[in-house]
């Protein structure tokens, strides 16, 4: 049996991720907190809304090109 690499560690990135959170949210109260979190779910689902009408809009020009 072979070895395999992995080609994405998600441990390590979500070390890294909850790394990166708690510099950006030390020293703030309660409410600065959950701003901050509402602020990235908000950013993540335009994000996602906007990836999906991009993909949409890509399978429409293919279907218009036949």
């Amino acid at each position: 049996m072979r070895a395999r690499t992995k080609a994405f560690d998600a441990v390590a990135e979500s070390r890294k991720w909850k790394e990166a959170v708690a510099k950006e949210t030390k020293g703030m109260t309660a409410e600065q907190t959950i701003a901050y979190f509402d602020r990235t779910a908000v950013r993540q689902r335009f994000e996602a809304a906007l990836r999906r009408a991009e993909q949409a809009g890509e399978s429409g020009a293919e279907e218009g090109s036949q």
